[in-house]
């Protein structure tokens, strides 16, 4: 457990570049109250026996109009917590990064995005762990959050069984 928490420390303390051989990508849903909501798994192949059971982290993002790749309609189009999941593979650590209920791939998942709440948000965290731990298998599962996505990982931690940590970023 202390080696995947100094991983995760060191994956967000440096940036990590790409790779010419990304880690598999794939689409991922969990259910929302009116329709899916849509995320983004990067897996982070074993690469060796020991890796067979890595954990997985949540990237939850924070407030406004913010996508699954940390981007905005605003004008912010640094795709962070599309390369922080690059890093976290780098390192050997799979992720999810997810679309908020209401916004872009999750908009069918509620008719109005400004009615969504903190304890909706920590739901729909509820909901992604579960999806994570039935598609990977995985024990451990981290709840990475920015900004708001902090306050809905503190929030959720108090209501998810087993979670192997939180990673708050400002």
């Amino acid at each position: 457990m202390i080696k995947y928490t100094a991983l995760l420390a060191s994956a967000l303390a440096i940036a990590v570049p790409a790779h010419a051989n990304p880690a598999p990508e794939a689409q991922i849903e969990a259910a929302g109250p009116h329709g899916p909501l849509a995320g983004t798994m990067l897996d982070a192949p074993a690469r060796n026996a020991a890796d067979a059971q890595r954990p997985v982290a949540l990237i939850i993002p924070g407030s406004g109009p913010t996508d699954r790749d940390g981007n905005n309609p605003l004008g912010v189009r640094a795709a962070s917590y599309r390369l922080l999941a690059e890093g976290l593979a780098a390192e050997g650590i799979a992720s999810v990064r997810i679309d908020k209920r209401g916004m872009f791939g999750s908009a069918a998942a509620i008719p109005d995005a400004n009615a969504v709440t903190i304890a909706d948000y920590v739901a729909d965290t509820a909901a992604w762990v579960g999806v994570i731990r039935a598609s990977t298998g995985a024990d451990c599962v981290w709840l990475l959050g920015h900004s708001e996505g902090g306050l809905v990982a503190l929030a959720a931690a108090q209501q998810v069984e087993g979670l192997c940590g939180l990673v708050l970023i400002a």
